[in-house]
């Protein structure tokens, strides 16, 4: 008789906990892509800006001047804003993201050579 009481309980139990950790499990998958989303977001707009002002720096120097692809723009502040994000950003990040954004413009103008 008590089999029939405990295995209905016991499989009642394990499906709350599966559908209760399913819940929690999409809700953080959510919340990630969301705080992604939203970074992209500053970094988009955060672009904007600073292209605006390379744009109007070259312009006021009276010079020929080229600025680099949008994209290199926005990988810059992408990863300066993951750097904030992880806290006590360092010199060597900084160091580390103008580099890689070299590289990235040197990609775009030389075709990578």
């Amino acid at each position: 008789m008590e089999a029939k009481i405990l295995i209905p309980l016991i499989s009642a139990l394990v499906g709350a906990i599966i559908g209760a950790l399913s819940s929690i499990i999409t809700i953080t998958i959510q919340q990630r892509s969301q705080s992604k989303r939203e970074k992209m977001k500053l970094a988009s707009e955060m672009v904007e800006n600073d292209r605006k002002f390379s744009y109007e720096l070259a312009k006021a120097k009276g010079k020929p001047y080229s600025l680099p692809p949008v994209s290199v723009y926005q990988h810059y502040h992408f990863e300066i804003l993951t750097a904030l994000e992880k806290g006590n950003i360092k010199a060597s990040d900084i160091e580390r993201i103008t580099l890689k954004n070299k590289e990235l413009i040197n990609a775009a103008r030389f075709g990578g050579k």
